[in-house]
């Protein structure tokens, strides 16, 4: 008996090791002067804020800052002084701007607000502090897998990696329109999630890797334009997990498209040419 609880303990230890707290390379562009801007939000991640420049006017910056601010100190409920009458008009651009530029903004799940003309009421729906702490340790080393296996690959591999890779997890058919399921955090340590967290948890990974890419937002779907060879193309890894063996004639539809079935992304004024010719057919698929 004692011979097995000593096994039993070894085993917890060993996994949380692996798991959570086994030493890692981290993100090269997550260095210490960032690490010390408002920007920052954890290590997995350097962001930009790219939309946060082209899809909000500037002197509505402080909104942006302030709701980053308030879900990284865990706040459920905060109220912002506007600085112009109407403020919350804007407000539906900061949450879409936030989304866009920090995937691994993933402790925020929803926000809802308030107008008082003079001051608006926001309310943020967020994990809590020891799980968001526990995802994050957990992602850093799902992370840190993928650098290695890509390592020596060419980007033409590595794009093609990170589609098998993130096709591979489960489309949760279930809860579609839960806030549970719209991050990389449910992508990483679930394995399972909807669209939203495969273009999250692909551009974590393809920033991790090297490889420059977008997170794009479509009607009721989320995509990734994604570089190769200073041109862009479509990346959506989310039409592969529709399919459950890789020798489908369909599964690597996610790279065959301009546009997502019918749908251009929105904003698409504020993004880079994105090439008629398709990844799928420049790789000869």
């Amino acid at each position: 008996m004692r011979r097995t609880t000593i096994y039993f303990i070894l085993v917890i230890l060993f996994a949380l090791i692996n798991f959570y707290f086994r030493p890692v390379s981290g993100n090269p562009l997550v260095t210490k002067d960032y690490q010390n801007s408002p920007s920052y939000v954890n290590d997995l991640y350097y962001s930009e804020e790219y939309f946060k420049k082209k899809l909000i006017s500037e002197k509505y910056y402080y909104l942006y800052e302030q709701v980053l601010e308030d879900v990284k100190d865990g706040k459920n409920v905060n109220t912002i002084t506007c600085k112009e009458e109407g403020c919350s008009n804007a407000f539906a651009a900061v949450l879409e701007a936030i989304s866009l530029d920090h995937p691994e903004f993933f402790s925020y799940q929803t926000a809802w607000w308030r107008d008082y003309k003079s001051s608006v009421e926001v309310h943020y729906s967020c994990m809590s502090s020891w799980k968001y702490y526990l995802g994050t340790k957990r992602i850093e080393r799902e992370l840190d897998i993928v650098k290695r296996e890509t390592k020596n690959m060419s980007d033409k591999e590595k794009i093609l990696y990170v589609y098998d890779y993130v096709a591979s997890h489960n489309y949760d058919r279930l809860f579609t329109y839960s806030s549970s399921n719209q991050s990389a955090y449910s992508f990483f340590t679930k394995g399972s999630s909807v669209c939203a967290g495969f273009a999250k948890a692909s551009q974590l990974i393809f920033q991790n890797i090297g490889i420059k890419s977008y997170l794009v937002h479509g009607y009721e779907h989320m995509w990734n334009y994604v570089e190769y060879e200073g041109k862009y193309y479509v990346f959506d890894a989310t039409v592969g997990s529709s399919y459950y063996n890789k020798k489908h004639q369909n599964y690597y539809e996610g790279l065959a498209r301009t546009t997502v079935g019918e749908r251009i992304g929105e904003h698409k004024e504020v993004y880079p040419t994105i090439e008629e010719k398709t990844l799928k057919e420049l790789f000869g698929m």
